[in-house]
């Protein structure tokens, strides 16, 4: 049988993790007697690489989405017997005719099926598309899938999973999504990541080394904060253990400055230690180093894979939901429960320092565990690569099953319309199988450490009290309120509760969006069902009402965060007592809607002269949204609950409330995101309420003043207020006079301009007319030059 292998290898940027898992997944079908075709990036080959001897293209899809759906629309089109839907050049034809030589499709790892990675997803499932169109079954092996998408990226997913025969997801929140979005699937495994087959030699005697390997990008920090923590932490463990440094990367260019390369020079720059700046090597040669090296240090996935299977000592850093997911579910993989540090616990926020006695706690657990962790991490080895091995054992098996003879005869012709249509066969269904055994779980972290770093990777304990509620208001829009969730799942503080009032919209959508994040949420959930509407100010009080925290926040369903804002934000409370809220600086993200989805088309700062906040500034106009500030609760207790007299512009009456009661502190960097759709203008579900209810802003805000000023007048009398009133109209008619003067000026100069402009035509006529004396040349240049710088002074007033 040949077999098309699809992983993410021969990329422009080498990477030492997705190369070992096309070596691995190769080399397992081999051994079983199968011909292996790589689905090739044929971008480069690594340090010193070639081309393979027979290669298929990869298909490369674009990174906007409005793109990607477009080019698959396209794809789609073509299957479907149109073969012009895509210029004949397009090499979705070329694979098309090179996949009629293969008997069997499997889709690898490598990356993450996930819409940071969006272009992903749509390159799986349309080479899926193609193999059902030429009746070719369908793997999907050792993928990680979520946990952020796009409703357009996980109907996409969905479609791909009910292409597959067997599904095999390499963690265990990957196989909860899977599962899912495809509960009906009768073949979804959890597995194991492919890569812990590569032929390495995990026994290669230990050097007291720390291999480092650090991610390139240090979203969703600041690099120079990432830089100097992760120096100061290699450090703390080079002084605890006498080892010596080097930097490994795994994703590198071996030809140009970039990937993990980079990073690891700014790194070693700042370290106190000597250390070593390895280039980037080739997949064997990069994992026996690694086996040899005592104790990794990493922020990436595959050192994690490969430090367990040699049984190094290994402290994996994740930077934010994504890298948490797949780290952790290696781990758990091999065992291990709470054993990745997120960064945001070693961070300090108000100095972009290292916390030391944090790291201090993390780096003496890890010395004292070694030896522990070794035998421990020895001990189950021999059982992974045998369970990981009887996957493979399954996969072929169910390509055997599925697939039928292929003698790659019938080419596509892409001048025929009628030779790109086929009917897709159903292969027979596969009986369901059984994946790897999961073992029992033993927390690496405990006490004081664990302690430490829960705020920042779970909740505490069901009835306590939270450190934050984040109050969700949201009424029939479904797809907002899925972006809102997993807003809130992004950030790195862990300890809220967030409570979604559904203003009496449909409960079962609002479940249905709640469901597929329940088993993130945990019992940190609250939901609210109103059977009738209340109004949003009514809705943030019954949110108050639902929930137990110091501090509270109001996330409408359409809004979004950095996923620093909570972190931030805790922290300038918590450091500046006196002050009763904290506002951070907000970009206003103007979107539009792309399918089920609104993406962003461009960014504002939104007051971006504003540097502190007065009641001075806000008396005039709102100068915040609720997004964007954090509150102590116990304020309510000195102002009252908000206001539910006043529709639409409750929140500013809270501001000017709270402003009156207290300091607003201000964090002058953006972490909060205010969406607008100004192209939204009906009233229906998704249109901002500025735009859609922008009569009722105008009648509620005059109603507030018109309060504020009879509350002033019944203590003070209409005396000062009627002076202040006639005073503003006589200076506003003397501005307008003045205004009008410099008009009428402006106008008379411009006219005399006019005039001087006509006869300079006439003279420029009269000299080319008469042949030209130089004089009277040179005369009519210099005036034309006056004239020009004139008008110029005149046309910058204006």
């Amino acid at each position: 049988m040949r077999v098309a292998l699809l992983c993410n290898v021969d990329q422009a940027v080498y990477h030492v993790g997705d190369e070992a898992i096309g070596i691995a997944s190769a080399a397992q079908l081999r051994q079983r007697g199968h011909e292996v075709v790589m689905i090739s990036r044929q971008e480069k080959y690594g340090p010193g690489g070639q081309p393979h001897a027979e290669s298929i293209p990869a298909l490369t899809f674009p990174w906007p989405l409005d793109e990607r759906d477009r080019y698959l629309a396209e794809i789609r089109k073509v299957l479907s017997g149109n073969h012009v839907a895509l210029p004949a050049k397009d090499k979705l034809f070329k694979i098309m005719n090179q996949l009629r030589g293969v008997d069997a499709l499997v889709i690898g790892g490598g990356g993450s099926l996930n819409s940071n990675f969006g272009w992903l997803v749509y390159e799986r499932l349309a080479t899926a598309l193609v193999a059902s169109f030429l009746d070719i079954p369908v793997v999907l092996s050792g993928q990680s899938l979520g946990p952020f998408l796009l409703l357009s990226d996980r109907a996409a997913l969905k479609e791909l999973l009910e292409l597959c025969q067997l599904v095999g997801v390499r963690d265990a929140d990957s196989y909860r999504l899977a599962t899912q979005l495809c509960p009906e699937h009768p073949a979804i495994f959890q597995t194991l990541d492919d890569a812990v087959l590569l032929d390495a030699d995990w026994d290669h005697p230990k050097a007291n080394r720390i291999s480092v390997t650090l991610g390139d990008d240090a979203e969703p920090f600041r690099e120079q904060d990432y830089v100097a923590i992760m120096a100061s932490l290699i450090d703390g463990l080079a002084q605890r253990t006498g080892a010596e440094v080097e930097f490994v990367p795994h994703m590198a260019d071996s030809d140009r400055r970039r990937g993990d390369a980079r990073i690891h020079e700014l790194v070693a720059a700042q370290m106190s230690h000597p250390t070593k700046l390895a280039l980037v090597e080739k997949t064997i040669d990069t994992t026996t180093w690694l086996a040899a090296s005592q104790w990794v240090l990493t922020t990436r996935l595959h050192p994690v894979i490969f430090g367990l299977l040699a049984g190094s000592s290994v402290l994996p850093i994740t930077l934010g939901r994504h890298a948490r997911s797949r780290i952790d579910g290696a781990l758990a993989n091999w065992g291990q429960s709470n054993a990745s540090v997120p960064f945001a616990a070693l961070w300090d926020p108000a100095t972009g320092a290292l916390r030391a006695d944090t790291a201090d706690a993390v780096l003496d657990a890890l010395v004292a565990d070694a030896d522990t962790e070794l035998n421990a991490e020895l001990a189950v080895r021999a059982e992974r690569l045998d369970a990981a091995s009887r996957w493979w054992d399954q996969v072929v098996a169910v390509l055997d099953e599925a697939s039928g003879p292929a003698d790659g005869s019938d080419a596509i012709d892409a001048s025929d319309p009628a030779d790109t249509h086929r009917e897709a066969a159903t292969p027979d269904s596969v009986a369901p199988l059984s994946g790897p055994a999961m073992l029992d779980q033993i927390d690496r972290f405990t006490g004081a450490v664990a302690a430490a770093i829960a705020p920042f990777r779970y909740a505490p304990a069901a009835g306590t009290d939270r450190t934050v509620a984040l109050i969700m208001r949201t009424q029939n829009r479904p797809g907002f309120l899925d972006r809102a969730v997993q807003d809130v799942l992004e950030q790195a503080w862990a300890d809220w509760q967030l409570v979604v009032v559904n203003d009496a919209g449909d409960t079962d959508q609002v479940s249905s969006v709640l469901d597929r994040y329940r088993s993130e949420l945990g019992d940190r959930l609250t939901v609210v069902n109103n059977p009738v509407s209340h109004g949003m100010e009514a809705a943030s009080n019954i949110g108050l009402a639902n929930s137990r925290s110091e501090l509270v926040n109001i996330h409408d369903d359409d809004d979004s965060w950095q996923p620093r804002f909570l972190l931030e934000t805790i922290a300038h409370l918590r450091a500046h007592p006196d002050e009763e809220a904290v506002a951070t600086r907000t970009t206003i993200v103007h979107e539009q809607q792309v399918g089920p989805d609104w993406v962003l088309y461009d960014r504002i700062a939104a007051w971006p002269k504003l540097r502190a906040m007065h009641l001075l500034d806000f008396v005039k106009l709102n100068r915040i949204v609720p997004i964007c500030l954090v509150y102590r609760r116990a304020l309510h207790d000195q102002i009252g609950p908000y206001d539910e007299d006043y529709p639409v512009i409750g929140d500013y009456v809270f501001h000017l409330r709270l402003l009156q009661a207290g300091q607003m502190g201000f964090i002058d960097h953006p972490l909060a995101n205010w969406h607008l759709r100004p192209l939204q203008t009906d009233a229906g579900a998704t249109g901002n309420s500025m735009y859609t209810h922008s009569s009722d802003h105008a009648e509620y805000d005059l109603r507030l003043r018109d309060r504020a000023l009879k509350e002033w007048t019944d203590k003070n009398g209409l005396g000062l207020p009627m002076f202040i009133s006639k005073e503003l109209e006589r200076e506003t008619d003397h501005l307008e006079q003045k205004i009008q003067e410099v008009v009428d000026a402006l106008g008379t100069q411009q006219q005399l301009i006019a005039d001087l402009q006509v006869q300079l035509r006439a003279t420029d006529h009269a000299v080319r007319a008469g042949g030209g004396f130089n004089f009277a040349k040179r005369q009519y240049q210099v005036a034309r030059g006056y004239l020009s710088r004139a008008a110029g002074r005149i046309t910058g007033r204006l």
